[in-house]
């Protein structure tokens, strides 16, 4: 094994350890692939995080760069061009990534709710979209399926980290869904009513969530069989941080939200308990229009690549 791949590897077990849980139910060759675009991935967002803002914006755009080139002198990206090639995961993908990643390195508060449509679709529906070549999904229709569950674990994470995102000057609650206007230094030094007007506007957002995660549910039949229960895994692992974030009002300013390694095994038992009760998703391919409203932001986008 190669030192960059035990390198990858090492940061999806410490960083995702949610995903990296429900990875394990898929084969070697599949579980080092979703590792290494892991990989990439964040080392692209820890450029944006490091530093003052735009730090890295030379960085990241040299990297933009190198990937338009197809080639890289950055070890992480040089392997990720190594994995685009292998999985023909298309450009524009990679390139809607990093864009969007680029847009979030400077302090932001999103007005709408189809500006946080648009900023998940960026940071993690490509993800998704790009996971599904590494597993061979193939069929454009599974696709917006596949960008409602990059959406849905976007806000999962958001409603989560909506103090440590502040500490960063960013507020990615539309303020559309905030009863009264918030700020990051409000919401820093516990202002009493700016918090409580936050953490309402992470139920509505914990809402919206739940309707791209059961959109999301009708595309598992488009996935091979041998991947499948390890998406829904981590669907359900991500939604669970908006059910931990429901039930601790009381603590949720004073610790980070975290789903205990005893309530993910849990879930995981569930789930293949209820495996043997609903069915294959396979009943549902083709049986299911997929919700044209849930991609309004999203509509002059070409999601067939």
């Amino acid at each position: 094994m190669n030192r960059q791949l035990v390198e990858a590897k090492e940061t999806f077990r410490a960083n995702a350890k949610s995903f990296a849980l429900a990875a394990r139910f898929l084969n070697r060759d599949r579980y080092d692939a979703v590792a290494r675009l892991y990989a990439f991935c964040r080392h692209i967002d820890d450029l944006a995080d490091t530093g003052a803002p735009g730090t890295n914006n030379e960085a990241l755009k040299s990297l933009r760069q190198d990937i338009c080139a197809g080639m890289s002198y950055d070890p992480l990206v040089h392997d990720l061009l190594q994995l685009k090639g292998d999985h023909d995961i298309p450009t524009q993908l990679l390139l809607d990534f990093i864009d969007a990643i680029i847009e979030d390195q400077y302090p932001r508060e999103l007005q709408a709710v189809d500006d946080l449509v648009r900023f998940s679709y960026g940071v993690a529906s490509t993800v998704g979209l790009m996971m599904c070549h590494i597993f061979d999904v193939r069929n454009p229709r599974a696709f917006p399926f596949a960008i409602d569950l990059g959406i849905a674990m976007q806000i999962s994470n958001i409603s989560r980290d909506i103090l440590e995102d502040a500490h960063r000057d960013r507020i990615y609650i539309p303020a559309e869904l905030l009863k009264t206007p918030v700020t990051c230094e409000g919401l820093i030094n516990g202002d009493p009513a700016m918090r409580a007007s936050a953490y309402q506007g992470a139920m509505e957002l914990l809402l919206m969530a739940d309707q791209y995660y059961d959109s999301a549910k009708a595309g598992y039949g488009y996935l091979p069989r041998t991947v499948r229960h390890t998406i829904k895994i981590a669907a359900r692992l991500y939604q669970a941080i908006g059910d931990k974030v429901r039930t601790s009002p009381s603590t949720y300013w004073k610790q980070r939200s975290v789903v205990s390694r005893r309530r993910k095994c849990s879930l995981v038992l569930q789930m293949f308990w209820q495996r043997l009760h609903d069915g294959s998703s396979t009943l549902l391919v083709g049986k299911v229009n997929h919700r044209h409203h849930l991609h309004k932001a999203l509509d002059k986008r070409n999601f067939s690549a």
